[in-house]
């Protein structure tokens, strides 16, 4: 139920009336059904008659008070839907969307082949079909101190990527999903290889995307750019440590491979990062709608 406009107003006002006072008054709003008037009169039957009349009102009133406390719920969950649903999406915790048929041993071995597609063969694969990619948002905690309080915060690592496609943009880690990977494998290995980072958890999968570019590494001089299109589910990633006194990552731990030139560490809030890449922007969007606490130091 969804109560809205003059409908919505007067229900508050009779939930204000029935509390403000034991008597009710004639409601020019509500009007239509008829209204009793207490009145002090003597003798058994005008007390009888006043008796039966205020169990009336207070039985009303309290069936009053009911409406509007569940309207109130109602208005209440129907503002939080209306302003989670634009970025809602991620799944929930320790579900990496895997479906199996069979032998999950047998189904998720990588064997060489698959871990090193060779050129003449990944280059035309990337022009002219679709690549899965694992994207991860991986997140450290980080001490620091806010109003001269001493608080750990979490941040995103991002790395400025060294070639097509989207060269030079500031971007999440992440890579092809090798056949006989979950999407949590890959953004295990996707964090080892990329950032050297090696204590990482996956927790969840935020969403999936469908990226297109007009470049790709692999165009030829000989022969015009025909794109690189990826779909890439994004992983939310947890950095981990060894020693259980402290949660902090350094930044010594970060060893970037060849496809990223540079690495920096950003807020979560997504407030705070309104000029990074979009794709970038709603990784974090859809981390703040899962869970606004998981981005609040206060």
């Amino acid at each position: 139920m969804r109560v809205r406009g003059p409908r919505a107003k007067n229900v508050f006002g009779i939930c204000y009336r029935s509390a403000a006072s034991p008597f009710w008054t004639h409601d020019e709003d509500n009007d239509g059904a008829s209204t009793t008037i207490m009145s002090h009169s003597h003798g058994s039957s005008a007390s009888s008659s006043s008796l039966t009349t205020l169990v009336a009102l207070a039985f009303g009133a309290g069936c009053m008070a009911g409406i509007c406390a569940t309207a109130l719920v109602v208005l209440q969950q129907s503002s939080t839907k209306s302003i989670d649903r634009d970025n809602a999406g991620a799944v929930i915790e320790d579900n990496d969307l895997s479906l199996f048929y069979g032998d999950v041993k047998q189904l998720t071995e990588i064997t060489q082949a698959r871990k090193f597609l060779p050129d003449e063969l990944y280059g035309p694969m990337v022009r002219n079909a679709v690549v899965c990619c694992v994207d991860i948002l991986l997140v450290r905690q980080q001490q620091q101190t806010l109003e001269g309080k001493q608080k750990q915060i979490k941040q995103a690592l991002l790395v400025e990527r060294s070639s097509e496609p989207a060269k030079g943009l500031w971007w999440l880690p992440g890579g092809r999903l090798l056949k006989g990977e979950t999407f949590f494998a890959a953004a295990i290995r996707k964090a080892q290889q990329e950032t050297g980072l090696t204590n990482v958890r996956p927790i969840q999968v935020l969403g999936v995307w469908n990226t297109f570019f007009p470049t790709s590494h692999w165009d030829t001089d000989d022969s015009p750019p025909e794109g690189t299109q990826t779909v890439n589910p994004i992983v939310l990633v947890e950095v981990m440590t060894t020693d259980p006194t402290t949660t902090t990552t350094s930044n010594n731990d970060v060893k970037l491979d060849a496809t990223s030139e540079n690495y920096r560490w950003i807020d979560l809030d997504p407030k705070n990062n309104a000029s990074e890449d979009k794709y970038v922007l709603q990784a974090l969007l859809r981390l703040r709608a899962w869970n606004p606490k998981y981005i609040d130091y206060s």
